[in-house]
């Protein structure tokens, strides 16, 4: 019973500032099958009304939260773009220098890039909203871009605990995110079937040893660019994990069928934590007039008033199409 109460004192005394990184993990064995050598040029505008990068609410309004090694919030993801197409042999050169803007192949417009913190004491978790929004653009279409995720702990020792969990995990899955519809959108590389039934090899394998980063490997399904990848991400979603459920779901999203819209609403009224939320996120990614109008009426779902994670999925979404 001590233990909390001297945390709660300590939290309340030392809690003026908080400093984390962003080190996502990058390494990925995907491969794609129409990689050539070309090397892609894409110009990044940072168009953000709200430069904050990172900020507090909660029992963390009034807290200095720093992120130490991102001076330019921009700049820096678009270096982590740059470094996660890399990761799968793809050359795309991802610059912020205004003078390559009429030479590149496409165009992302960031309007929003955020990390939302909250912690209401010390007896409840450490929470992080990831938040991307923003346009790519290239000779023949301009089509949002947006990626959410939340994650969250309660540290026990020391508030170096959620460094993972709430910077580093969420950061890593936000670029999948984004890096999957810059693909999609922009691109056009894809995963031919053997190369995607060799990735869910992989990503069975490391989900059931509950190897490290395994959601990773989930997300990385996604990324294929390849509508057959639905069929081997359904079978994760009932995963004993929920963190692993939650891959599987954003992942649908990231490939965009919109047949899959039945199947997530199924998903949603199953579950209630960030496999919900994630299932939410996918049906805003679909963007079609059915998906927004479920997106509409979901802020009638009591979880609306009652989880953060829930409403700003909803919110999330719902401003960037109006």
């Amino acid at each position: 019973m001590k233990l909390p109460i001297i945390f709660l004192i300590g939290f309340v005394l030392t809690g003026c500032s908080l400093k984390y990184n962003l080190n996502p993990p990058m390494s990925s064995i995907a491969r794609y099958e129409n990689n050539t050598n070309k090397q892609h040029l894409v110009y990044v505008y940072d168009n953000r009304q709200d430069k904050r990068f990172i900020k507090g609410m909660t029992g963390l309004a009034g807290i200095d939260l720093k992120i130490g090694n991102v001076d330019d919030p921009v700049s820096w993801l678009a270096q982590a773009l740059e470094k996660e197409f890399a990761s799968h042999d793809i050359a795309v050169k991802f610059t912020t220098d205004d003078k390559q803007k009429d030479s590149a192949d496409a165009i992302l417009t960031v309007t929003k890039y955020q990390i939302v913190n909250s912690r209401t004491s010390a007896f409840h978790p450490y929470i992080a909203y990831h938040f991307f929004s923003g346009t790519i653009k290239d000779a023949n279409s301009n089509e949002p871009v947006r990626s959410f995720f939340v994650y969250g702990k309660t540290p026990v020792w020391s508030m170096d605990e959620v460094q993972v969990p709430c910077f580093d995990m969420p950061a890593a899955i936000l670029i999948k995110g984004i890096a999957a519809k810059v693909n999609r959108l922009a691109l056009h590389y894809h995963m031919n079937d053997t190369q995607l039934s060799e990735l869910n090899a992989n990503a069975e394998h490391k989900v059931g040893s509950s190897a490290p980063n395994a959601y990773l490997t989930v997300l990385e399904l996604g990324q294929s660019n390849n509508p057959k990848a639905i069929d081997y991400l359904k079978p994760f979603t009932e995963n004993n994990d929920t963190l692993i459920r939650a891959c599987a779901l954003s992942a649908f999203g990231m490939i965009g069928r919109e047949d899959t819209l039945d199947f997530l609403k199924e998903k949603y009224a199953e579950f209630n934590d960030i496999d919900r939320f994630m299932a939410l996120k996918s049906i805003g990614d679909l963007g079609t007039p059915e998906a927004i109008q479920f997106l509409e009426k979901a802020r009638q779902d009591p979880q609306y008033n009652d989880e953060y994670g829930f409403k700003f999925v909803v919110e999330h979404y719902l401003d960037s199409v109006q």
